[in-house]
């Protein structure tokens, strides 16, 4: 319910690898991002031999040839057509080999990594996951897992801050294939809405607050968008050529088997989001379209349209302190319909999940280290109705009595308290549901007289 892991990849828009079908100038001057080189490179990417450029990293990039810059431009127009708006400068980009793509998805993730966090706010970020029972990982084995998750992926990305779009192209070949083609479209819808609506400048300002609460709902009506352009794009295509396409996919395969709660957000940008979108789209076709880019949605009115044409937002909840001996308080933020599926879907399944996500009303949560470096997590919730409240209450109960890491269940002033090496107390007194998870079970002894009112 705090800042999640996947949160380090909130500056790259990916490429979806299927779009759903939906009915539905003059070019500036081309810029590239990296000038031209003869030099050689000892880089594992790349042999000793003459290179057409190279990125920041050593990693070779692939020229654009001139029957590959004419496709291009030809992109560009139809992004322009269907979207109705127009690019302000022409886009920038760095066409990799596909080993190349990896390489640089990994290196990039790695070279923003200390940043990303404070000192000891990863260690807390794991231990956070691990206490939700969504894995077991050491913090060095978890930057491990996002490190092959940013390798396998995506097709294709777009860079909110540095405004360039990156493609994984075969060799030797004067144009691009048809996969490249589709997988160009999307990048290039997004790279429209970066000039648009100013992505970079709305990504440096939630990383300045440390708050990517209006991510998600803004993330999937961007993906939906490029969605849609993509595939009317595909829908010019024959059935022999779509066959070519599909056949043309690079085949990014993950070196290990990655937790499936990673993938839980791109549920809501690549499949509840296009819903969404499919319903502006009915309602104001493209222009809508362009108009909710810049809406902040919350998750839950992806989640469920109707709450996002009616203007439904979250209600400000206030969480107090709780007083605990050698406990500081260390992080707070609030809590949105996301987090819900990404902490229960694994266990009591998608459906039960969003439903309880879609009846939030608001929520805040608040973390405390002590000097041993042990967390302890309160959260506070509200519904949009009693029965919305009652529902996220039996909602996590569900998925606390699915958990065989508890050995034991108990009443405790007026919630069920779960006894393991996590320690999980979960009430709901008509008004909030109110939950605390600690590693100590002391704590509760300590905090009696204020654990039903924080």
């Amino acid at each position: 319910m705090r800042k999640k892991l996947i949160t380090l990849l909130a500056f790259i828009l990916i490429t979806s690898c299927a779009s759903e079908d939906i009915e539905e100038t003059t070019t500036p001057v081309p810029e590239s991002t990296t000038s031209s080189s003869t030099t050689t490179t000892t880089s594992t990417t790349v042999p000793e031999s003459t290179v057409f450029a190279l990125d920041e990293y050593g990693i070779e990039l692939i020229e654009m040839k001139p029957e590959m810059k004419e496709q291009f431009d030809d992109l560009i127009a139809f992004v322009e057509k269907r979207t109705g708006l127009t690019y302000t400068e022409y886009p920038k980009y760095e066409l990799y080999t596909s080993n190349g793509y990896q390489e640089y998805n990994e290196l990039s993730f790695l070279d923003n990594f200390e940043e990303d966090y404070e000192e000891g706010e990863w260690e807390r970020a794991v231990l956070s996951e691990n206490m939700w029972g969504l894995s077991t990982a050491s913090p060095e084995a978890m930057k491990n897992l996002l490190v092959e998750y940013q390798r396998c992926a995506s097709s294709g990305s777009y860079n909110l801050v540095d405004k360039v779009l990156r493609v994984p192209v075969k060799t030797n070949q004067q144009k691009f294939n048809l996969w490249e083609q589709s997988v160009l479209v999307h990048e290039l819808t997004h790279t429209l809405q970066g000039q648009v609506i100013d992505l970079a400048g709305w990504y440096d300002e939630m990383k300045e607050k440390d708050d990517f609460s209006d991510y998600a709902g803004r993330r999937s009506i961007m993906e939906a968008q490029a969605d849609l352009v993509q595939a009317r794009w595909e829908s010019g295509l024959d059935q022999y050529d779509r066959t070519a396409m599909n056949s043309q996919q690079p085949n990014f395969v993950c070196r290990v088997q990655l937790p499936t709660y990673f993938y839980i957000p791109n549920e809501l940008y690549y499949s509840f989001g296009p819903q969404l979108v499919k319903q502006i789209n009915n309602q104001g076709g493209m222009e809508a379209i362009n108009e909710a880019l810049y809406q902040l949605p919350t998750a839950e009115q992806i989640y469920e349209p109707e709450k996002y044409f009616s203007g439904e937002v979250y209600e400000n909840v206030i969480i107090e302190d709780l007083i605990v001996a050698d406990y500081n308080l260390v992080k707070e933020g609030t809590i949105g319909a996301l987090d819900i599926p990404y902490i229960l879907q694994d266990t009591i399944g998608r459906v039960a999940s969003v439903k309880a996500a879609i009846g939030l009303g608001g929520g805040a949560w608040k973390d405390y280290v002590n000097s041993s470096q042990q967390l302890m997590m309160s959260l506070k919730m509200t519904g949009d109705t009693p029965e919305d409240l009652e529902e996220i209450y039996n909602a996590y109960i569900a998925w606390a009595n699915a958990q065989e890491r508890f050995t034991s269940v108990e009443s405790f002033e007026g919630g069920m308290l779960y006894i393991g090496d996590t320690n999980v107390w979960i009430s709901n007194d008509s008004t909030h549901v109110r939950m605390l998870l600690t590693q100590d079970l002391e704590i509760f002894n300590e905090i009696t007289t204020q654990i039903s009112r924080f």
